[in-house]
């Protein structure tokens, strides 16, 4: 069980707000149990179960015992929830219940003498163990359950080659996407497929292909096998990165806060001034902000190495003005019951996305797209950009929002072009008021239109993939 609340300690519950929903602890994913405070004397608990359509049944089990009242105990309201699960009413329409918390062993258990790719696997999981950090290892173990296992992990490493690498492909790319527990839908053909669908399909087989043939060559070097060729025959496919495109304008970015209660309109603000993930800012300490440089110190970040985020000053007095007077270890956006988000934004931000009439599909992360392009249209040295975002390199800034930056460009050939010709620099001098219209005048409104002259399709400028860096990590996803 998660235990948000202490539900067994009386005085957790004493400290509760009285509020109309439940407070929830999940003892399984789609099993929770939990308790209505209505008032200091009205405590019931309940239980509510996720059903196969998505939506939740509510359970009542009855009043918390106190001193001198009779009622439910802790341990009888728990067993009372486990008993309704099991019930065959709420066994009709319930989903399947799973455990909490990401699994950490493959759905494979090896066997006999011969090496198979499944067991190549298994030991490159166990180095990862030691290698990479929790979010990373996660997210590698899902990957290798979910997409290789069932389809190569029973192949024998001497007989795998080329046409095993084929078919993997051709099953991977066909597969629609796995989106949380829900049934993958039917196979589909390439040619049925958006030019935008099969960018996303090859994004994700190029991130299991890293994973398969840095296992197989783990497997080559600790001597499973003498042959080489398990491994060499494993490429990437060429793909081209869509441009980052969802982003806010500034005025888009002041109807989105007019339309936010005021605890969500804190939290926007910490995304839209930091360009932090949400995450990030619900981990966020009193003691963070203003510590050692004119910013925030980010001590829990995705890929697992801290950073400061420099701050305007703007955004400085914002941090300033909502961590005053509160103590160090707090944290320093909470909601308006005083606890951490923890995911609880992501329908306020929705129904305030559609009242302000943004762009459909906008959510949370996207204030993290707004900050790095805004910055990017401002001309800053993308570098920076990326330290700010705590990126190990500028590559995926420059890939994911280049297109945003023409006038960077411009600015630098026109400035830094040896002369050529003495009398057309001359007249370049004279006709500088003319030419500085004309770049005025060229600049869109929007600069997401330059996006639109890139190419729509899959295919990157070059298909040469053989260089390719297979030591880099190839699960950081791009954002």
């Amino acid at each position: 069980m998660t235990t948000k609340f202490d539900f067994s300690d009386p005085s957790v519950l004493a400290a509760l707000k009285p509020r109309y929903p439940p407070y929830w602890n999940i003892i399984q994913y789609c099993r929770h149990f939990g308790v209505c405070k209505r008032s200091d004397n009205h405590i019931r608990w309940y239980a509510r179960v996720r059903t196969k359509k998505g939506s939740y049944r509510q359970h009542v089990i009855g009043l918390a015992s106190k001193v001198g009242t009779p009622g439910f105990t802790f341990d009888e309201a728990l067993l009372a929830a486990e008993q309704w699960f099991s019930s065959s009413e709420v066994a009709l329409i319930a989903s399947d219940p799973y455990a909490v918390g990401s699994k950490t062993g493959l759905n494979y258990c090896p066997w006999g003498l011969e090496f198979t790719i499944g067991h190549a696997l298994r030991d490159y999981i166990e180095w990862k163990r030691l290698a990479a950090n929790k979010a990373t290892f996660d997210s590698l173990v899902s990957l290798v359950n979910h997409h290789i296992l069932s389809r190569l992990g029973h192949v024998r490493l001497d007989d795998f080659n080329g046409r095993h690498v084929k078919q993997f492909y051709l099953d991977v790319l066909e597969t629609p996407p796995k989106r949380g527990t829900q049934i993958l839908g039917a196979r589909r053909k390439l040619s049925e497929m958006t030019d935008d669908e099969l960018r996303c399909r090859k994004s994700t087989l190029n991130t299991l292909v890293g994973i398969l043939r840095l296992s197989l060559k783990l497997a080559w070097e600790n001597g499973e096998t003498n042959s080489e060729r398990a491994w060499k025959c494993i490429r990437r496919l060429p793909n081209r990165q869509r441009p980052r495109m969802l982003f806010l304008s500034r005025e888009e970015c002041r109807q989105l806060l007019f339309h936010c209660r005021p605890d969500l309109k804190v939290l926007v603000l910490g995304g839209l001034y930091t360009g932090c993930r949400v995450t990030e800012l619900d981990r966020l300490l009193v003691r963070d902000v203003a510590t050692k440089v004119f910013g925030i110190y980010v001590s829990s970040p995705k890929g697992g190495t801290p950073r400061f985020v420099f701050l305007p000053d703007e955004g400085m007095a914002f941090f300033l003005s909502i961590t005053k007077g509160r103590s160090p270890d707090d944290y320093a956006f909470v909601h308006q019951d005083g606890g951490q988000w923890r995911g609880r934004h992501k329908h306020l931000f929705r129904d305030v996305v559609e009242r302000a009439k943004l762009p459909n599909g906008f959510v949370f992360h996207g204030l993290r797209h707004t900050y790095a392009s805004q910055l990017v249209q401002a001309a800053t040295p993308i570098i920076v950009v990326a330290q700010q975002l705590g990126h190990a390199t500028a590559d995926t800034v420059a890939r994911t929002y280049g297109h945003l930056s023409p006038q960077i460009r411009e600015a630098q050939i026109r400035h830094n072009f040896a002369p050529l010709a003495s009398e057309f620099e001359t007249m370049a001098a004279d006709m500088r008021a003319e030419l500085d219209s004309i770049s005025e005048r060229l600049k869109p409104d929007d600069w997401r239109k330059y996006a639109e002259l890139e190419p729509q399709n899959s295919w990157p400028k070059s298909n040469y993939v053989a260089n390719f860096d297979w030591s880099r990590n190839d699960l950081r996803k791009d954002d």
